[in-house]
């Protein structure tokens, strides 16, 4: 599952719109839609806030995003 699909769910399951979630976030609405929508991935920093939001493990819950970051070289 892709990580806004998995945003997506996590969000409609605490019955939480996208505007509440970037006001909890303290970013736009419009990142939450971006994010959700495949057009850019959240900051680490975010995947980590979203994860202690909802109460989910990094590892199962945003595995494909971690795996993204695993396979940047760092230079």
């Amino acid at each position: 599952m892709k990580i806004g699909d998995q945003l997506q769910k996590q969000r409609k399951l605490h019955k939480m719109s996208q505007d509440e979630l970037a006001e909890k976030l303290h970013i736009s609405r419009q990142s939450i839609s971006k994010w959700e929508n495949g057009g850019s991935l959240p900051s680490f920093s975010n995947v980590v806030a979203i994860s202690d939001l909802f109460h989910i493990s990094l590892d199962d819950s945003f595995y494909g995003y971690l795996s993204y970051f695993e396979d940047i070289e760092c230079v």
